[in-house]
């Protein structure tokens, strides 16, 4: 298969039965139920990437691992040049509304599979690498959107894993087999993960039997979701949530793992704590980079709206939005260099990948997460009170009302009616929105906490160096 289909993603997602629970329900068909929609076309707008010819060469490659043709997105990264062509690739993908496809993870796993299971092979006596590479060739010839658990609930976050009252309050190994391993826990703020093919798990915590990393699929026993609805709107809408009533409405789950069975061909690490901590490493790195990437979409289209709202309010020329809109081109230029620098500066792992360099996009990814409230301020600034005060479309559309709103909702008189409300209806979902919150918490704390990337950031510098260079310029012996 190699590449697949919009229509052959979702056929795959029919023939998995994974327990899935939202609102107290058990979903048994989850493809149609009105609550994973926006998630899962979301998810389906990488593969029809590869199906658009303007995206053909940047989305597809030929895989060294299986010798056929494959989806960037299951690709594993051996130079700068393959994450050249991932960054073209991200940013076709910013040139459609949806703000997540969350085909990111697929890439990030991988990759810090592949280099975990390679040093700690090197390191002792273990085989986890050729499961990997099989993983990875299964991957990428069924074209696989892997989900990730990676974060336990912690309990009392003062004590470690194995001082916790409940030791399943980290994800553990409760037994050792001769074909496998069975763990119990569970994994918090799991984004789409019900709507993926395989799910890469890992705890990564200094003490034997909570350091273990392994692919398993959604629909195994003992796996159950339980699920918070997607911030998108149920029903169908004509002007209203231009975005997430198509895109970015994720589901966000609790991955429960009750005594589950894990073959031994699927696990890459398992008590290996020291050679295994590049899994975070390269993880970090690689999911940082992402969320620059699509930050940096994201930003371009609050540029774009902003500057949409102030020509058709006819404020175009005001010299505060002139100077707010220059503040976020200078963002998008920031993030530019960010992006390709953590490129130019990063590098190769001895099993082959290429992972970019995780101080630089840890940088990007604090960065562009403060952005986000101040290009909504200018967003809101730009438009106006009708942000939060427009009727809805029901009201437009009113048969008996509706005219009175097309009489005062004009602005120029070149700019139909309907024009303008459409721009101020996606600022409101950009910026004042019940997925417009989810976007800015997924923003801040998705992906690691704000404060472990500036630590990482911190890192990058040489502050020993810089005081040295410092006493110099003061004339300090």
């Amino acid at each position: 298969m190699g590449v697949r289909t919009r229509e052959e993603y979702i056929d795959s997602l029919r023939r998995q039965r994974p327990a899935v629970y939202m609102e107290g329900e058990k979903i048994d068909d989850i493809v149609a139920h009105p609550a994973f929609k926006a998630g899962i076309e979301s998810a389906a707008t990488t593969f029809q990437i590869c199906q658009d010819e303007r995206y053909r060469d940047l989305s597809r490659v030929v895989s060294p691992l299986v010798d056929e043709e494959i989806s960037r997105w299951t690709h594993l990264m051996r130079d700068e040049q393959d994450a050249f062509a991932k960054i073209k690739l991200m940013l076709g993908v910013g040139d459609s509304p949806c703000p997540c496809s969350y085909r990111c993870i697929t890439a990030d796993v991988l990759h810090a599979a592949w280099a975990a299971s390679y040093d700690i092979d090197k390191a002792t006596s273990s085989r986890y690498h050729p499961n990997v590479v099989e993983i990875v060739k299964q991957a990428q010839r069924e074209d696989w959107i892997i989900g990730g658990g990676f974060i336990s609930p912690k309990g009392d976050r003062s004590k470690g894993s194995e001082d916790q009252t409940d030791p399943d309050m980290y994800l553990h190994v409760v037994e050792k087999r001769k074909d496998g391993i069975v763990v119990r826990g569970a994994k918090a703020h799991s984004t789409a993960a019900p709507y993926t093919n395989m799910l890469c798990v890992m705890e990564i915590e200094f003490a034997e039997d909570y350091f273990v990393g392994f692919f398993t699929p959604v629909d195994a026993e003992g796996v159950t979701f339980i699920c918070k609805r997607g911030h998108a709107p149920a029903e169908s809408k004509r002007l209203e949530n231009p975005v997430s009533s198509k895109f970015g409405g994720h589901v966000e789950s609790m991955i429960i793992f009750d005594d589950v069975f894990v073959p031994w061909d699927r696990v890459f690490m398992c008590g290996e704590y020291l050679p295994g901590i590049i899994f975070g490493v390269i993880l970090g790195a690689s999911h940082a980079w992402h969320k620059c990437m699509c930050r940096r979409n994201n930003m371009e289209l609050s540029l774009g709206a902003t500057g949409l709202i102030a020509e058709y309010n006819g404020v175009a020329g005001a010299h505060h939005i002139v100077d707010n809109m220059a503040d976020i081109s200078m963002s998008v230029q920031i993030m530019d260099s960010l992006i390709t620098s953590s490129v130019t500066k990063g590098w190769k792992h001895e099993s082959g990948i290429f992972s970019p360099d995780l101080a630089t996009v840890a940088t990007g990814k604090v960065f562009s997460s403060k952005r986000i409230g101040e290009d909504r301020f200018i967003m809101q600034d730009a438009a106006g009170g009708l942000v939060a005060t427009m009727a809805s479309e029901k009201d437009y559309f009113s048969p008996d009302i509706g005219e009175y709103l097309k009489k005062y909702y004009k602005g120029k008189d070149d700019v139909p009616v309907e024009d303008r409300v459409r721009a101020f209806k996606l600022i409101e979902d950009m910026t004042a929105s019940e997925f417009a919150g989810w976007y800015h918490a997924m923003c801040i704390s998705g992906g690691g906490a704000v404060q472990t990337f500036k630590s990482i950031a911190a890192s990058g510098c040489d502050l020993e160096r810089c005081k040295s260079k410092a006493k110099r310029a003061a004339g300090i012996e």
